[in-house]
């Protein structure tokens, strides 16, 4: 019952992302409009952005113990976005407390909060722009912008088996047999549109990727994709989890396994 309750509280995280963002972006729109329009002389923050900020900090503060709670594992997209977001959580503590200061009687200037604000305004949006590529993949913001001026194309050129390191006959049975396996069970969480611990199974050149090391050449026993499919069912650990779709077959599971021990050949 508790682990259940555990988990609750963590999915509650994507519930409480959203409002925090919005929020201290808007707050500091306006806080900004208003300095400049007082060319900073004598300014001090507004009642209105003082209660998106109160709102602002509530939300992030709530957002990183979820996160926390739910404990995302691995990747290095996963450390940066829990880094920024722990660092926005400070941020927006800070900027309350200087917002404080600012609207106290005799306060000079309320410049530093202004500073403070931006920066978590700043920290907050790129925290959500990775998490964002956690649960979308990489670029997802970005994509259609880097496309438009040409800076990036929708078609990806196949590696060839020269740059891979493996034989054409591996591409080949990788392509005909094991990637329609991946691609029935494994590319929904794990590729191009969500990447989840930065794995991608949608391409033989990710699926061989020595960084990620889901597929160890030669050595099925230890190669990551093979100890998760196999599992029992019912482990927790098993791909794709059982809420997602049925276990491999064993046939399925002799084929993927075959085709790791032929790329050590």
């Amino acid at each position: 019952m508790f682990e259940h309750l555990i988990e609750f509280v963590g999915r509650t995280h994507i519930v409480f992302l959203h409002f925090p963002i919005a929020l201290i972006m808007v707050a500091a729109v306006v806080e900004l409009c208003r300095a400049y329009a007082m060319r900073c002389e004598g300014y001090k923050p507004s009642g209105a952005g003082a209660l998106m900020i109160i709102f602002a900090m509530l939300g992030t503060l709530a957002s990183v113990v979820t996160g926390l709670v739910q404990g995302f594992d691995g990747g290095q997209r996963v450390d940066l976005h829990r880094i920024l977001g722990i660092a926005g959580g400070v941020l927006m503590v800070a900027t309350w407390f200087a917002m404080l200061s600012a609207m106290k009687e005799g306060a000079k200037s309320g410049n530093s909060f202004l500073v403070l604000l931006c920066a978590s305004a700043v920290t907050i949006g790129a925290a959500g722009h990775f998490g964002g590529e956690l649960t979308h993949g990489d670029g997802y913001l970005t994509k259609p912008l880097k496309e438009m001026m040409g800076l990036e194309t929708k078609s990806e050129t196949s590696p060839d088996a020269q740059s891979l390191g493996v034989s054409q006959q591996a591409i080949d049975v990788f392509n005909n047999a094991v990637l329609p396996i991946l691609e029935r069970s494994c590319v929904e969480c794990h590729g191009a549109e969500e990447a989840e611990e930065d794995i991608r199974l949608d391409t033989l050149a990710f699926v061989l990727d020595r960084r990620v090391q889901t597929v160890r050449r030669g050595d099925p026993r230890n190669s990551e994709l093979v100890f998760r499919i196999q599992l029992p069912h019912g482990d927790p650990d098993i791909m794709p989890p059982e809420e997602d779709g049925e276990p491999l077959s064993r046939e399925e599971i002799d084929v993927i396994r075959d085709w790791i021990e032929s790329l050590g050949g």
